[in-house]
This record gives C-alpha cells, structure tokens and sequence, in this order.
C-alpha cells in the first residue's frame, strides 16, 4: 500500500485538475463484444498489480496532498450501448467527469458495446474499452500499458503474470538527477529560467488569439478524430527521417501552420507550442511504464510563422529546440517554477495556482506518445489510442498514437472556447498537410 506526500508533477496534475479537468481517456476499439463478468475479474486482477489503483487523495492542512491506501474500493465499471457514430459522446464526457475528492480508485473503466447495426461488416459486433484516469497517477505511456494488460486478460485469463511482483515505483522525484534538483541549486535554476524566458521572448511578444474564448465559463470537450492508413503512415516516417526530423516534428508543425492559416494577414506570427514529454529516460535509473506512474513534463517555445515557412524546416527547428530544452532540464524545472518543491501544499494553495495558471500564455499542445505495441493476446483489437480535453488557455490538444502501424490523431478541444468551425478547419488545415506529405512521397 502507498502512503506518501504527491511528488511535485503529480500535485501540479491535481491542482491543474482543479482548475480544469485533466482526466485523461485511453481507449480501444476492437471487434467483437466481451462478457462484462470477465471484465469486472480483470479489472480485479488489474488493480491488484498496481498499488496506485488502491490508493485516494487526501488533502489537509495538516500534510497537504498525500497518497493513502484505501483497499476494498473497486473500479468503477460503466457499461454502455451506443452507435458508430455516437459512442465518442461518452469520452468526451469521460473528459469532465472530475474525481470527487476522497474517491477511490482513481481510475474507471467505460465498456460501450455498439449495436449491431454500428457494425454491420461484422456479424459479431464491436465495441470500446475504455479507461480513465485521474492524472496524478498515470500519464499516456503507463495507461496505455494497464490498458494492454487489461485487454490481454479477457483474451486470455490465463495471460503471463507480470515478471516483477513490484506494484508501484518511486515518485519521479525521487528519481530526479542530481544535476536536475533544482531547488538544491537556486542560483542555477534562477539562470535557467532566464534562459527559458528569454527564449520565449526570442520574437517579441505573442499576440492574442482572437477565435480562442479563454474567459468562457463553461467547459465543452469535443473529439474530431483523424487517421493515417498503415501505407501513408510509413510513407510520412520515412519522409520525416529523409527530411532529418521525426513525425512529432511534422505534427507540431503542421498544427502551428494550421493556425497560422487562419490570419486574415499575411504578417509572420509567433506562436506557442506546448508539448508533453516522457521523462523516464531522463531519470535514474529509468522507470518502465509498468506499475503506472506519473513521469511526465511540459516543454514549451516560441515559433515565428510566416508566409515563407517551410515544413521541414520548422520540423527541424521544433525538435532541435524541445532537445535543446530537455538536455539542459527544463523539463525537470517546471514544476519547480510552480513553487513546488515537495513540502506540504495546504488547500490555501489553490487560488495562487489557479490565477498563475490561467496566465499562462496562449498556446497549442501536441502529446505523442509513439508507437503502441499490439496486443498479442487479443488480434480483434483495431486500435489503441487516448484523449484529453485541452486548458483554457489551449486552442488544442492533439494526442497522438500509432497502433499496427497507422498513426492516429485524437484531437481534443473544448467547444466553449472554440467554434466547432475553427476546430473543423484547424483540424482540415492538419490533415491537408500530412495528405500532402503522402502524396509527394509517391
């Protein structure tokens, strides 16, 4: 059982929570439908690897944010019917459904099995498995490893145990690197920031978005969803690597172009772009994806948009510049940006977080978290993938995945902020841009 204060990232995860839900959805879709029984055994199982699944959040004056065990809750499972073309209304749901406070596990499972109908290529059905997480104990890598596990389970009951009986890791924190605490080294971290700020500051200052509504009250998650099939997901890696860049590089560039295409002028633009990044292998010793755990960051820059910017070229800036970032550990200094150094948060802390947080400078995010093995256990599933709704101060948020070799875009942004019309066009202007990849690539 875990009984431990919130490490630093996973209490800005649960205070950014506070501010605007940060549940995060992964989900697979598979053909054929699963016995609900089974499921609740392997949910069951599940839980039972991963001492994470068994804990709450508690927060007091006293201690601040702290894990505490609480054994004998079970994962909340929801079942659903739905159609093909209405099931992605219950993930976006899923993506303001906050966890009450005190509420144990901080995990549930949404079952939605689509009517025959939905499916009529296949006598036997459809359906969607989907889990969702409270941020602070997981991040797009770990759930998608319990999701492949889950899967595995109701394929095969029987399926391998786990090599390691270990059921949770250390904080990232603990596994920070020396040369990374930073508030251990004031004065170096005083200097990185100034690096930091300077470097957002590189082309004046960014100008307002004027089709982003960052003041709504209201909070709308929306979905549109875009793929590659398995051909023209490979041409777009093999043209990123003969263009000296990745597909990550690729996706946040066509996002940031998209939004530059929506200017009524042609004036070069900056813009901000924010991305999550794994920090695992920049801790030591390297933590697996499996027990979950929260090993996750945020790196942010400027990137001046013009009518003359070529693709590549910004491909290869924005990874140079994220690499430059991480290396010199940004990555690792976020959270202590935030005043989080690990003492006790009181509930006080909240409102000060809020108002820097809704500060932030406007920005687009891309989260990628690569390829996504198979699982092995179960070929009826088609695709793994997951969601998140973007902040206030975000226009989107796009989660990118490949599975079986087809690159998917789950493209996150909240409707009362941004006109189903700009997400629609923001989303047309992206997909363009990789259709054109392709077809020079032929």
């Amino acid at each position: 059982m875990i009984s431990r204060p919130l490490d630093p990232g996973e209490a800005f995860f649960f205070l950014s929570d506070h501010v605007s839900c940060m549940n995060f959805v992964v989900l697979a879709e598979r053909t054929g439908t699963l016995p609900v029984a089974q499921l609740r055994r392997a949910l069951a199982t599940v839980q039972s690897e991963h001492a994470l699944l068994q804990t709450r959040i508690s927060w007091t004056e006293e201690t601040g944010l702290r894990f505490e065990p609480a054994p004998g809750s079970a994962i909340e499972l929801l079942c659903h019917q739905s159609s093909l073309n209405s099931w992605h209304s219950l993930i976006e749901q899923e993506l303001s459904n906050l966890f009450a406070p005190n509420t144990a596990p901080l995990m549930r499972c949404l079952y939605i099995e689509l009517t025959t109908n939905a499916a009529p290529d296949s006598p036997q059905g459809a359906c969607v498995l989907a889990l969702t997480f409270h941020h602070s104990i997981a991040d797009g890598r770990s759930g998608t490893e319990i999701l492949r596990r889950l899967l595995s389970l109701m394929a095969n009951e029987n399926a391998t145990a786990p090599a390691a009986s270990v059921t949770h890791l250390p904080s990232m924190a603990e596994l920070m690197p020396a040369r990374y605490r930073w508030a251990e080294q004031p004065e170096a971290a005083k200097q990185l920031r100034t690096a930091l700020i300077t470097d957002y500051r590189r082309f004046g200052a960014l100008p307002a978005i004027p089709w982003l509504a960052a003041e709504a009250t209201q909070r709308i998650p929306r979905l549109i969803r875009r793929q590659l099939d398995g051909a023209a997901s490979q041409r777009l890696i093999a043209q990123a690597r003969a263009n000296g860049t990745t597909v990550h590089g690729v996706l946040c560039a066509a996002q940031l172009l998209a939004q530059y295409r929506l200017q009524t002028d042609t004036t070069p633009t900056a813009y901000f772009l924010s991305c999550p990044v794994d920090l695992r292998t920049h801790l030591e010793p390297a933590p697996p994806t499996s027990p979950t755990g929260f090993f996750t960051s945020l790196i942010s820059n400027t990137f001046q948009i013009g009518p003359d910017t070529e693709l590549w070229a910004l491909a290869r800036e924005i990874i140079s510049q994220t690499r430059l970032q991480i290396a010199r550990g940004e990555g690792h200094l976020l959270y202590h940006l935030y005043g989080m150094d690990g003492s006790p948060l009181p509930p006080q802390a909240l409102e000060p977080f809020r108002k820097k947080a809704l500060a932030s400078l406007p920005n687009t995010m891309i989260s990628n978290i690569g390829r996504v093995d198979p699982v092995v256990d179960d070929p009826a599933v088609n695709a793994i993938s997951f969601a998140l709704c973007p902040m206030p101060y975000q226009t989107l948020f796009t989660a990118a995945s490949s599975y079986n070799g087809r690159l998917m875009l789950n493209v996150g942004y909240d409707a009362a902020r941004l006109s189903d019309t700009t997400a629609q066009t923001l989303v047309q202007h992206i997909h363009e841009t990789l259709l054109t990849i392709d077809e020079n690539a032929v």
